[in-house]
């Protein structure tokens, strides 16, 4: 976090407006007027409130809604028809008039192999308007009616195209991938969201420790200032000796100042990351304390590599969406074939000259009914297929691509995250002995100075040197908060931390 604590801050528009309107208030912000603010109150507020969070969330309800859709495909349909057909013969026409009327219930469901089977009953009624001749030959008007009815089993299957349950099931199991993906993208969403969380959060307590830091130094400069007049009333040292404690002081001053601003534009930044209230009387975030010291060991770079390898959510999703895009690139190599379908049909059929007639013979007497096809279709230019074959082929290299990129990505950013994690530690170790040091030299060179053998000039570089060791100290405690927050999230640790359960 050596560049996230000391780095570039966040410029929020706002608080420029809020410190030109209010700069008493942030000129003398103290710590115990604000209640301390818990990182994971500020990390439950803003997984609740978060557009990012709530637009994963969407994608992943999208996604569901996609593979509710794609299983449709093995849904049982039910169907009805009833048809009527009337024929009114013109008077040269000797066939008559016709009327014709059919009703059928089927029942369908898709199988494994990418074919349709379908029950089907059936019935139909015939009326025919003609003319008998009579055993002395001359012509009698007469009407013959015909019933029927059957039921059947039919079989429609593809034997190229769409044949195989690898081809049937190729939109189920892509959407299953898709679904799967979004919702690894959600929770390396919500991941990412927490590790800017807390870095942000370990931002503005740095900012809270620096400014304590600068007052205290303020302080000091300020108990040398009465201890250097009152010893230029006693004509111990001389009035010039006033000089480096007032110009120190001035210029601590302006680092309170530009503390405070920091502060601000910290808190600020938190607020808009979190989602929290924005306003004149929101703007500082008062956090936890930097703790003062780390007790943890070095992490190692293999080993964090593999973990991340193994528990990363973005890989994860991009592994996901990778194999849809296999399973795509092989439904399109299926589709580009010929269309070759079998449908086979049989069943039992009733045939007489009423309808209770018709359906005593289906029962008794039936007959029986056979159909049988072939249905081919084939593209000669085969320019559609081919198109959705590269088509598939350009998705599937694209995700390869990014998934070896997202590999690397991940390998620097573990590696990284544990130097800065490694060099933190190592400084936090030697910041303690640098605080102590640096304090010891205070009290001496006072000393020297109330002997007469040392001037302002140097208790103030020596004052000087242990406000720089606090504040190194400090930072070193943020960067190493900082890489530990991206060290669990790489790892997903920072989820069940915090106990979020992503959807």
């Amino acid at each position: 976090m050596g560049s996230v604590i000391r780095g570039a801050v966040v410029r929020v528009p706002l608080v420029v407006l809020v410190l030109v309107l209010a700069p008493g208030r942030a000129a003398h912000a103290q710590p115990g007027e604000l209640p301390e603010l818990r990182l994971a109150d500020v990390i439950t507020i803003a997984v609740r409130q978060s557009p990012e969070l709530a637009r994963a969330r969407l994608d992943v309800d999208a996604a569901r809604a996609q593979l509710t859709r794609a299983q449709g495909i093995e849904d049982t349909h039910v169907g009805v028809n009833a048809q009527v057909d009337v024929i009114l013969a013109g008077p040269d026409d000797p066939s008559g008039d016709s009327e014709r009327e059919t009703a059928s219930v089927t029942a369908s469901r898709a199988l494994p192999t990418g074919g349709t089977l379908t029950v089907a009953a059936t019935g139909e009624r015939n009326k025919v308007a003609g003319v008998q001749i009579l055993p002395n030959g001359s012509p009698q008007a007469t009407v013959v009616k015909r019933y029927a009815a059957g039921l059947s089993l039919g079989l429609i299957q593809p034997l190229l195209r769409g044949a195989g349950s690898d081809a049937f099931l190729a939109p189920i199991r892509q959407a299953e991938r898709q679904r799967d993906a979004a919702a690894l993208t959600s929770e390396a969403r919500a991941r990412d969201l927490l590790v800017s969380l807390s870095q942000s959060y370990w931002q503005a307590a740095f900012a809270w420790r620096q400014l304590e830091v600068r007052r205290v130094s303020l302080d000091l400069a300020q108990r040398q200032l009465a201890y250097t007049e009152g010893a230029i009333r006693a004509e111990k040292v001389p009035r010039s000796e006033l000089l480096a404690v007032q110009q120190a002081i001035a210029t601590r001053k302006q680092d309170i100042l530009a503390g405070e601003q920091e502060l601000y534009e910290r808190s600020l930044a938190l607020r808009q990351l979190a989602g929290l209230e924005i306003g004149p009387d929101a703007i500082a975030v008062r956090t936890e304390a930097l703790p003062g010291k780390i007790d943890a060991a070095d992490p190692e770079v293999d080993a964090v590599v593999r973990d991340a390898y193994a528990h990363s959510a973005e890989l994860a999703a991009l592994e996901a969406t990778r194999r849809a895009a296999e399973i795509a690139a092989a439904a399109a190599d299926n589709a580009a074939r010929s269309r070759l379908d079998l449908s086979v049909a049989a069943g039992p059929v009733g045939a007489d000259a009423t309808a209770a007639d018709a359906l005593s013979s289906l029962i008794r007497r039936p007959g029986f009914e056979i159909v049988a096809g072939l249905t081919g279709d084939h593209a000669i230019e085969h320019r559609a297929e081919s198109g959705s074959q590269a088509a598939a082929r350009t998705a599937l290299f694209t995700a390869k691509l990014a998934e070896r990129d997202a590999r690397a990505r991940l390998a620097v950013r573990a590696t990284r995250a544990v130097q800065r994690a490694r060099a933190a530690l190592a400084s936090v170790a030697l910041g303690d002995q640098a605080i102590g040091l640096a304090e010891q030299n205070v009290a001496a060179e006072q000393k020297r100075f109330e002997l007469g053998k040392s001037t302002n000039f140097d208790v103030l570089r020596r004052q000087d040197e242990l406000e720089q060791a606090r504040l190194r100290q400090a930072a070193s405690v943020g960067d190493y908060l900082a890489a530990r927050a991206d060290l669990d999230g790489m790892s997903g640790a920072i989820l069940s931390r915090y106990h979020i359960v992503m959807p």
